[in-house]
C-alpha cells in the first residue's frame, strides 16, 4: 500500500469516527435552507460539499449550448442529481444542495445516508421565492414580470408546485401539480429521517439530533432584500392571495400531508 492509500485510509478512519453518520439535506429553495446548509456543513467542515444552484445552472448552460431558461430551470435538476450521487459514491459525509429526491440515490445509499429537509408555508415561500427572484438582473433564476403578471406564468405554477417538483421523483418533463406528484411527493418524504418546519425551528433542531447526533446553532443568511419592493402575504389584496393559494394547492396539499 503506497502513501497516498495509507493516508485515504487513515482519513476514512478518522472521519468514521468524528463524522459517523452520513446524510443529505434536501434544499428546497426558500425554505431557510441557506442558513440550515450553512450551519450543517460547519459541524461537519472534514468531509462537506454543496452544489451552487447558480453555478450548476452555468455549467449546465455551457454544456447544453441551450438558451431556453425557463424550461432549463427544471432540467438542471437532473445534473444536480448526478452530482449528488457523485458525491455519494465519493462518501462525503454531509452534501446539502437544491437537488429532488432521488429514487437511485436513496435505494442505493439508504443503508448509509439518511435525508433531511426543511419546508415552509407554501404560500409564505412563494411570496419569499418572488421577492428573491424579481429583477434580478443577470441572475439565472430571475422574474422579470411583476406579481400580478407572474401569476399567470408557466414559472408561477411551477412554483407554486415545488415540493412535488423537489419530493415525487419524477421526471423533469412530468406535471408537478398533478395528484399523482403530490401522492408521491408525500410517499417519498416518509423515508426521510428529519422533515422540518421553518415555523418550528427547535423542534428541527431537536429532529436532527436525535437523528444524526449532531446539535447546530442555525442563523438567518440569504434572507430576502428589504424595502418597497419586498412582499408580504398580508399586504397583498385578498383575490391576490386567494389566486396564490390556488397556485400553492399542490404543495398545500403536500403540507399538510407531511404535518397533519
Amino acid at each position: 500500500m503506497g502513501i497516498v492509500d495509507v493516508a485515504k485510509s487513515m482519513r476514512r478512519s478518522v472521519l468514521d469516527r468524528a463524522l459517523p453518520q452520513r446524510f443529505v439535506f434536501h434544499h428546497v429553495p426558500k425554505c431557510g435552507g441557506t442558513s440550515v446548509g450553512r450551519a450543517l456543513r460547519k459541524r461537519y467542515l472534514l468531509s462537506q460539499a454543496t452544489v451552487t444552484p447558480e453555478s450548476s445552472f452555468r455549467a449546465f448552460e455551457t454544456f447544453t449550448g441551450r438558451s431556453d431558461r425557463e424550461r432549463m430551470l427544471v432540467d438542471v435538476l437532473d445534473l444536480r442529481e448526478q452530482m449528488l450521487l457523485y458525491l455519494m459514491y465519493e462518501d462525503v459525509r454531509c452534501i446539502s444542495l437544491h437537488v429532488r429526491f432521488s429514487k437511485a440515490a436513496y435505494e442505493t445509499f439508504r443503508d448509509r445516508y439518511r435525508f433531511v429537509t426543511i419546508l415552509r408555508d407554501p404560500v409564505v415561500r412563494f411570496v419569499s421565492h418572488f421577492n428573491w427572484s424579481y429583477g434580478k438582473v443577470g441572475v439565472h433564476g430571475r422574474i422579470e414580470e411583476p406579481l400580478e403578471e407572474f401569476l399567470g406564468t408557466a414559472r408561477a405554477r411551477q412554483m407554486g408546485s415545488s415540493y412535488g417538483e423537489y419530493f415525487s421523483g419524477l421526471p423533469s418533463d412530468a406535471d408537478f401539480g398533478s395528484a399523482e406528484a403530490v401522492e408521491r411527493a408525500t410517499q417519498n418524504l416518509a423515508h426521510f429521517s428529519v422533515v422540518g418546519r421553518l415555523e418550528d425551528l427547535d423542534g428541527f433542531r431537536t429532529q436532527l439530533s436525535d437523528a444524526l447526533g449532531i446539535r447546530v446553532r442555525i442563523g438567518h443568511e440569504n434572507r430576502g432584500r428589504a424595502g418597497s419592493k419586498s412582499l408580504r402575504v398580508d399586504d397583498l389584496s385578498p383575490e391576490i392571495q386567494d389566486e396564490i393559494r390556488r397556485l400553492c394547492a399542490p404543495d398545500i396539499a403536500v403540507y399538510q400531508a407531511a404535518f397533519g
